[in-house]
């Protein structure tokens, strides 16, 4: 019986050639939009994911300026001057030691940056002169003279700024790329007494990478020998030409005896990066558990994943506009086998007639409408899964695109300027590998590298299960399609058909 049923649509294939036809082209149309939906949804979810990864959001530790406003209004209610108060305002900052044990929290921290800053003279150095007659003040790194030591008199005088950070990748000139590295290679956070200097310091002073040079701590005459790793240049407006760049422990020394503290100095602009966005909020909750003193310094834990909601944003709207077509597309596709089927089992109302008075049962003419689609059907997903991944490349980045243009808009629209609106852009096709994450350069590489902007690009190629899903997908259409007419062959009478058709 299964090889006449199986016989019998073939010929009914073969027979009905219109047919068959558009059942296949309207199979293949819907087929392509349900591949390339679920090949963007695969790509939309895996760029997702390496986001998380890559952009998984900053926690900064920075002053609670609600908190020292309240202690400030408390202490003019209680007859304190107004006028000292503000003179003497001094923001909170962290101590090292602290900002390291928050580092070591693996889990959730990628990374950490932090910094300090101080002033050194130049002792038999000369100093580059501005139109001004004098330093400009404002380093490359954007640290600013409002970073040194609060409690310390810094009308002393100095004409070199020393910039300390425990990573290069992190001084701000690096990352808007206003700062590049001339000559030699940059410091780390091993690198102690090692440092850049601008390449016009290294003119006027006849320095090369690898010399040696002297300066002194502005607080205790005490000279430092360093030694000329990198030759840096910015295009900043205002950079200062003396401003030398090193890690913080070289930085330390150019610290006072009180600001050092026996190695317990405070650090600024504490940033941590997470490995996941998504449990930045926990990674708070833990800080302010296991470190109360935060809190009662005036210190809170702020998070900011505004790169990784920009640039997940625009992905995410491709996402749902894929889900939207996939909906679409198989509820059309439900609709319109239906109603071809539905037609085509009335026009077969006699054959159906026939073939149930010679003893066929109900469920091998029902089969053989199946097998019929399944046939056709096969054809168009075959065909498809040829054209689909194109179709889907295509309507991913069209769609991409869109979005970014208009995210772009109105960043423009509320920020009054092109490009305000941070998201850190990938390329799925970059992902690093694993042996990568590893190599001995590997750490210093990725924050240079997380620091790149690039364009997002969807990684659009179907992968098995991509096609296992389509082929999945065609045939529940299938099934649902052959409800309707079933009903229908199932309520035939051989005797009424045949009778209706005298």
């Amino acid at each position: 019986m299964f090889r006449s049923m199986l016989k019998r649509s073939f010929l009914s294939i073969r027979r009905k050639l219109g047919r068959t036809i558009i059942l296949t082209l309207i199979f293949f149309m819907m087929a392509n939009l349900v591949l390339a939906a679920i090949t963007i949804k695969t790509a939309v979810a895996a760029q997702m994911s390496y986001a998380k990864s890559t952009l998984g959001g900053t926690v900064t530790v920075q002053a609670d300026m609600d908190a020292i406003r309240e202690a400030q209004k408390e202490e003019m209610e209680n007859g304190g001057d107004r006028k000292e108060m503000f003179k003497n305002m001094v923001r909170p900052t962290v101590d090292v030691e602290t900002a390291n044990k928050i580092a070591e929290y693996s889990e959730y921290v990628k990374d950490y940056s932090y910094e300090i800053s101080s002033s050194a003279n130049s002792a038999e150095l000369e100093v580059v002169e501005s139109e001004s007659g004098g330093d400009m003040g404002g380093g490359p790194g954007g640290f600013g003279r409002r970073d040194m030591e609060s409690s310390e008199d810094t009308t002393l005088d100095s004409d070199i700024t020393i910039y300390g950070i425990n990573a290069y990748a992190y001084i701000s000139g690096v990352q808007n790329e206003s700062m590049t590295i001339k000559d030699g290679t940059y410091f780390d956070e091993d690198s102690n007494d090692k440092v850049m200097v601008s390449y016009e310091f290294a003119e006027l002073n006849e320095l090369e990478v690898g010399e040696k040079f002297k300066i002194k701590n502005v607080y205790t005459e005490k000279e430092i020998e360093l030694e000329v790793v990198g030759i840096y240049d910015s295009s900043e407006e205002r950079a200062s030409a003396n401003a030398i760049y090193m890690n913080i422990d070289t930085a330390a020394k150019f610290l006072s005896n009180v600001g050092y503290n026996d190695g317990k100095f405070n650090v600024n602009n504490v940033n941590y990066y997470m490995i996941n966005s998504e449990k930045a909020e926990e990674f708070v909750e833990r800080v302010n558990a296991d470190f109360p003193e935060l809190s009662e310094n005036n210190l809170k834990i702020a998070v900011d994943t505004s790169e990784y909601d920009a640039m997940s944003s625009s992905i995410e709207s491709v996402g749902s506009f894929a889900t939207t077509i996939l909906i679409i597309v198989i509820v059309a596709a439900i609709i319109i086998v239906t109603l071809i089927v539905t037609i085509n089992v009335k026009d077969r109302r006699y054959e159906m007639g026939v073939l149930l008075s010679l003893g066929a049962h109900k469920r091998n003419i029902v089969g053989q409408i199946a097998t019929e689609l399944v046939i056709v059907g096969t054809i168009g997903f075959v065909l498809a899964s040829i054209s689909g991944t194109f179709l889907a490349k295509s309507m991913g980045q069209s769609i991409l695109e869109s979005q970014i243009a208009a995210s772009s808009q109105q960043s423009e629209r509320n920020f009054g300027r092109p490009g305000a609106q941070m998201g850190g852009n990938m390329n799925a096709s970059e992902m690093p590998s694993d042996n990568s994450e590893k190599s001995s350069s590997g750490n210093m590489k990725q924050r240079i590298m997380a620091n790149q902007k690039t364009d997002i690009k969807l990684d659009i190629n179907a992968t098995p299960m991509d096609f296992l899903l389509l082929f999945v997908t065609g045939y529940a259409v299938i099934v649902f399609a052959l409800i309707m007419p079933s009903v229908n062959i199932l309520r035939y009478q051989p005797k009424e058909i045949l009778a209706g058709k005298e």
